[in-house]
């Protein structure tokens, strides 16, 4: 996907990784995201007949919505309705291709709801098999690390991410499912950040107390996305 850099990567502990993204390009970013969504050749990895038809019909309905309702294909700005799904993709676009992790699409395109999901908002595996949960914020006004960090630990208390392993049960290996049940599992915070400088919005988010509850999996990384 283009339309973006990635203008930070640094490693704050061995577990713990943050990762700064700027779009570069709003317009082509939100067209590349629109074709993203679009794009169902995801489908074709799986075996039976009965798996991509059902795939199918639920991925294209959500593709629709976004497409009718929420990104048009001649967008030139974010929205406050579009600004979630830009943290979301880009976020996960960039630790697919930057850190070579799975890649799979974004929640409401597999899941059972168009909208409104209420499980985490996309996932992954890294390569020792671990799963990764991640959740995307935007807020206008302030960096929404805070809100993301502290959604994952409401969602790891409720035990919201085994919950949701019925539902991404078809992505991922028995090794990795297994392990997430055993407690080892990791978690992506994604949120949009404003023009604070990376070195004093790092201080910011190890003070806060969601984000030492997070430390503890067998890994987090921290995305923000310049919005």
């Amino acid at each position: 996907m283009s339309g973006y850099t990635i203008v930070d990567h640094i490693q704050i502990e061995n577990h713990i990784s943050f990762i700064r993204i700027d779009p570069t390009d709003i317009s082509l970013t939100l067209r590349n995201i629109l074709v993203s969504f679009n794009d169902l050749s995801w489908i074709r990895q799986f075996d039976d007949e009965y798996q991509r038809v059902s795939y199918q019909v639920r991925a294209r309905k959500t593709a629709d919505h976004i497409a009718n309702f929420i990104i048009k294909a001649k967008a030139d700005k974010i929205t406050s309705s579009s600004a979630e799904y830009v943290v979301s993709e880009l976020a996960r676009q960039t630790i697919v291709e930057k850190l070579n992790y799975l890649d799979i699409p974004l929640a409401e395109l597999f899941k059972k709801n168009i909208i409104l999901n209420p499980g985490f908002d996309f996932y992954t595996r890294n390569l020792n098999e671990i799963l990764l949960f991640g959740e995307a914020k935007y807020v206008a006004k302030q960096s929404a690390f805070g809100r993301s960090l502290e959604q994952i630990i409401r969602f790891a208390n409720q035990q919201q991410d085994i919950s949701d392993l019925n539902d991404i049960k078809d992505f991922f290996c028995k090794n990795s499912m297994n392990n997430c049940v055993k407690g080892h599992k990791g978690y992506i915070a994604a949120f949009s950040a404003k023009a604070t400088p990376t070195d004093q919005l790092i201080k910011s988010i190890k003070r806060n107390k969601h984000f030492v509850d997070a430390s503890k999996y067998k890994e987090l990384i921290c995305v923000a996305v310049n919005l």
